[in-house]
């Protein structure tokens, strides 16, 4: 890619994510794991009740907290954190109430505004960490010094990343030595068939329940159920039927296959684990009344684990620690 096309592809990309950010701040939403209230504005995502927030974004967020004090060994206040693609900042936010001292970057500058107003109303904000956003690229952002880093973190973000070792390379450039870089990222290319055909069936059987966020016609005809399993299978890869990706022109630019093996080619790897097959794409769009919504999220999530763990399903996520040596 040429620079021209790099540099319209950071444009379209900053503009799809201030867009993002604009209709959902003025729907309601609220990107703070302790202040996030009900926002029916989401119709399937976590962010629709504070209670799936609670068992998807505060767990991505308390793994990534417990990570960085045990493998660092230091307390919060000395190890300063960097977050590439910090989006509205609820993760640096909470980073920073645990004490770490945190700069949070986007390329979209609305979700830096978002997130500075954020923090500027945070009812703990004499007691956190120190706590910094900056829009702009993170490849060349003047303000991100060599080795002056003590961990860098990507939520979601990295497979947003074309070219894997200019990015990865950055990293390993901005860290001290010793210092990590923490990955939590969906995998797409890991989808299945089968794993399309698994949420099929567990949707449709909440649908005729009337439990889901739509309702789904149970079809008994061959041809038409292998049709909507390979829908599926490009709505769970996050593509249209002609493979363009849908979230962002830079969404979906990797896969496991372009991310982990350089991961482990430039940091040597401090921890690894398997995430989620389906969890993701099924809690926010529950409807089984509001007393009845977090017990199922809640059983939802531990049935996933265990067919993933069984090898039954493909986990379409993982977390990634690796150490700068």
């Amino acid at each position: 890619m040429n620079s021209s096309q790099h540099s319209y592809n950071l444009t379209q990309e900053a503009q799809a994510f201030d867009s993002q950010i604009e209709e959902r701040i003025a729907n309601g939403h609220v990107p703070d794991l302790r202040l996030t209230k009900p926002c029916d504005y989401f119709y399937n995502n976590s962010w629709r009740r504070p209670e799936f927030v609670k068992l998807d974004f505060v767990e991505q967020f308390e793994l990534i907290r417990d990570s960085i004090l045990r493998l660092t060994g230091r307390n919060a206040a000395d190890v300063r954190v960097l977050e590439v693609g910090c989006g509205p900042g609820y993760l640096s936010l909470e980073l920073a109430r645990s004490g770490f001292d945190v700069v949070g970057l986007d390329l979209s500058s609305k979700c830096i505004e978002v997130a500075q107003q954020v923090a500027e109303r945070d009812p703990w904000k004499g007691e956190r960490g120190a706590l910094r956003y900056i829009a702009g690229d993170y490849l060349c952002h003047p303000e991100l010094h060599h080795e002056s880093i003590d961990a860098i973190v990507f939520l979601g973000a990295l497979h947003h990343f074309g070219d894997q070792r200019a990015i990865q390379q950055r990293a390993r450039d901005l860290l001290k030595p010793g210092g990590l870089i923490l990955v939590h990222e969906p995998v797409r290319d890991r989808v299945e068939k089968g794993s399309a055909a698994f949420a099929l069936l567990l949707s449709t059987l909440l649908s005729l329940g009337g439990k889901f966020y739509k309702d789904i016609p149970l079809c008994d005809e061959p041809d038409a159920i292998s049709a909507e399993v390979e829908r599926l299978y490009n709505s769970l890869r996050y593509e249209s039927e002609d493979g363009s990706n849908l979230q962002s022109v830079n969404d979906n630019e990797a896969g496991y296959a372009e991310m982990y093996p350089l991961l482990t080619e430039l940091f040597v790897q401090a921890h690894f684990e398997w995430r989620y097959a389906f969890f993701h794409e099924f809690i926010g769009g529950l409807r089984c009344g509001e007393a009845d919504n977090a017990r199922v999220a809640r059983f939802l999530k531990e049935m996933d684990k265990i067919l993933v763990d069984a090898g039954t399903l493909p986990a379409t996520e993982f977390f990634y620690v690796g150490r700068k040596n």
